[in-house]
């Protein structure tokens, strides 16, 4: 029996499942760890870009985590789907250390395993212009070592500030970065990260549709939800039920798009829900991060992890 195959963009994945961009992305011992397990492919903990002359106007994204902890939705009694909360944000090294460190890492990439850049730079207010020098020379050195493939990385935590999260604002974001790094060469694919705002599907889908505008390849659906009260994002089941309605929603009005789609996966049932409502792919990080028995074969929590979710796909693609 052949085993699921994914896709990103032009690139065939031997399976769908990625890790996502985060804290088990940013190093190379973690990037090797997860090809030997078995991974179609990864995304790099995302970079905050500069220009050339070194400025970078999103430094506070670069905040190191002070906190990192598992929590479970109140109706799992056995604490099988650990959701993560953090307060740290996007890579916390300037541009040349982050370089090094992803001139080594896209070493492991071949036509098994796939590896993914993600980039966060100047998100205007919305009576700026966009300081797009950053996104065009971020864009360049990671082409420049390798990097086809490109996230957008809208960071939920800009929720917090209100000021930032005006709608046509963000919509202009979608509309206009997506061009900025296809301006630096044809060969490069982008796919924009939706935010989990609370405006409604119709606001979803006015970001799908702008960063399609924008030139956009994809979009991976969708970043964690931030909740104000926690003072962080969350994700577990709320998330993958929202992901799952606004990725059917979204092949209802752009069938041909692509999506990548991230957000409480934890068995193969899920990453079968996710392929047949229109992903090409998943990205799973909560569930490798969590505090939780894995009941597979492996030296570590990535292999773990993979094994048990693959046997499950397979038994799960056999059956039907």
């Amino acid at each position: 029996m052949e085993r699921l195959k994914g896709k990103y963009g032009d690139f065939v994945l031997k399976n769908p499942i990625l890790v996502a961009p985060g804290q088990l992305t940013r190093t190379f011992s973690q990037i090797l760890k997860i090809k030997k397990a078995g991974y179609g492919g990864c995304v790099l903990k995302s970079v905050v870009g500069e220009d050339k002359d070194g400025n970078c106007s999103m430094l506070e994204m670069r905040k190191p985590p002070t906190y990192i902890k598992t929590v479970y939705d109140e109706d799992d009694k056995e604490k099988k789907c650990p959701i993560i909360h953090w307060d740290g944000r996007a890579d916390t090294r300037n541009l040349s250390e982050y370089l090094d460190f992803a001139r080594e890492a896209v070493k492991l990439m071949d036509e098994n395993f796939l590896i993914v850049a993600s980039i966060l730079c100047h998100l205007p207010l919305p009576d700026e212009d966009f300081k797009k020098e950053e996104w065009i020379f971020t864009t360049e050195k990671l082409f420049e070592i390798g990097y086809r493939i490109f996230e957008i990385d809208f960071c939920p935590h800009l929720r917090a500030k209100d000021e930032l999260v005006e709608k046509n604002n963000i919509l202009r974001w979608y509309r206009h970065v997506p061009s900025f790094l296809k301006s630096v060469s044809e060969k490069i694919i982008v796919y924009p990260k939706i935010l989990n705002f609370d405006y409604g599907m119709d606001f979803q889908i006015k970001m799908v549709e702008s960063s399609l505008e924008g030139n956009a390849d994809g979009v991976v659906v969708a970043n964690r939800i931030f909740k104000k009260e926690l003072g962080t994002a969350h994700g577990g089941r709320e998330l993958r039920e929202r992901n799952l309605a606004m990725i059917k929603e979204i092949k209802k009005r752009f069938p041909e798009i692509k999506i990548s789609a991230t957000g409480g996966i934890y068995s193969g049932k899920h990453i079968i829900e996710y392929m047949e409502a229109g992903a090409e792919n998943v990205q799973l990080l909560s569930f490798l991060m969590g505090r939780v028995n894995i009941d597979a074969e492996g030296e570590n929590k990535f292999e773990k992890v993979f094994n048990k979710l693959m046997k499950e796909l397979d038994s799960l693609t056999e059956a039907h």
